[in-house]
């Protein structure tokens, strides 16, 4: 049974081709990282054509490898340019069609509002960071902080647990604040350094608790000036890492089923570091006639574009000139996607 086919295409933040009538006449050929619509027989369509003039249509990737080829004329063709070609959409088959604009993401917020109680000198205090987003440990994963007071004021409480964590060089958040004390989550370097980076990407993800010992030695929650305030991680989306790892997920689309027999013979990754994306998502079935019958049978497959958020091109403008009429003239009648 076959199961959702992803292709992604991933543009880049460059000034496209003047001029493009053909992606075979060895002349103004697409540059690395431009997106082009094709029509059904794989010829550059126009904006503003519909359905009408193409039933079926095929997104183009320029990439930066090239080759020299002869054509049937016999001529030589030099520095023609690979091009990954989308499965074909097919107008009548179009379930959805829908952008998202890029969003930043942001580590999590912790904030401890200001000690009430109780401050006494040799009192300690303890904190506990319990994290959540650590699944290769059985059980959890937590640190604690711990700071004997030689004062009677909150901010010097604080100012010993944020010296406590500074002074720890495996951890995973920052302390900062100055009434208050402010816990913020570190980047994680093994999944947001580079394209090569062998985990996927995720955030520092905790729980964080402020005690005190009392006098028979149980911890006790401290008593503050009010809640404590918490702003969970945000992943974001079109940031660069989330591209890298869905091109990573559709490598096995490609025939690249083993990702871990170190080298991994693939082709590069198209993301940028530091990069930033617009997503356009066409959801669409294909027709095929499977060899088990003599009817026709319909794969869903999705279709997903990158273009940088960034662009200062027309890169996005003028791909979503071609698609967005000819998506509201397909059956489905599919609104046009802004950015």
């Amino acid at each position: 049974m076959m199961t959702r086919v992803t292709q992604i295409l991933v543009g880049k933040d460059i000034t496209r081709t003047a001029t493009i009538t053909s992606i075979y006449d060895g002349t103004n050929l697409p540059a690395d990282g431009e997106i082009l619509v094709l029509d059904k027989n794989k010829e550059v369509l126009a904006a503003g054509s519909t359905i009408a003039d193409s039933d079926i249509i095929y997104l183009c990737q320029g990439t930066g490898t090239t080759y020299s080829y002869t054509n049937d004329a016999g001529t030589v063709v030099s520095g023609a340019r690979k091009l990954i070609f989308s499965d074909p959409i097919e107008g009548a088959k179009v379930r959805r069609y829908a952008g998202t604009a890029y969003t930043a993401k942001s580590e999590q917020v912790t904030t401890f509002q200001a000690i009430t109680s109780p401050l006494t000198a040799g009192t300690e205090y303890v904190l506990r960071i319990v994290y959540k987003d650590v699944n290769a440990k059985r059980g959890q994963f937590s640190k604690t902080y711990r700071f004997v007071a030689t004062g009677t004021t909150s901010e010097a409480v604080f100012d010993g647990l944020r010296a406590a964590i500074a002074a720890d060089k495996g951890a995973r958040i920052v302390g900062s604040g100055t009434t208050t004390l402010i816990l913020t989550g570190k980047e994680i370097p093994e999944c947001s350094s580079a394209l090569t980076d062998i985990d996927k990407f995720s955030m520092v993800e905790f729980d964080a608790f402020l005690n005190y010992v009392d006098s028979d030695g149980y911890q006790q929650a401290c008593t503050l000036a009010s809640a404590t305030v918490t702003t969970k991680a945000e992943y974001g989306f079109g940031t660069w890492e989330l591209v890298r790892d869905a091109e990573k997920d559709t490598m096995g689309y490609q025939g690249i089923m083993d990702q871990t027999s170190f080298p991994v013979i693939a082709p590069a990754l198209r993301a940028v570091v530091d990069e930033t994306y617009d997503t356009i998502v066409i959801e669409h079935d294909r027709t095929y006639l499977s060899p088990d019958n003599q009817y026709v049978k319909q794969a869903p497959m999705t279709t997903v574009v990158y273009i940088p958020y960034t662009a200062t091109s027309n890169q996005m403008t003028d791909v979503l000139a071609v698609l967005n009429p000819w998506m509201a003239s397909t059956p489905a009648a599919l609104p046009n996607v802004t950015f």
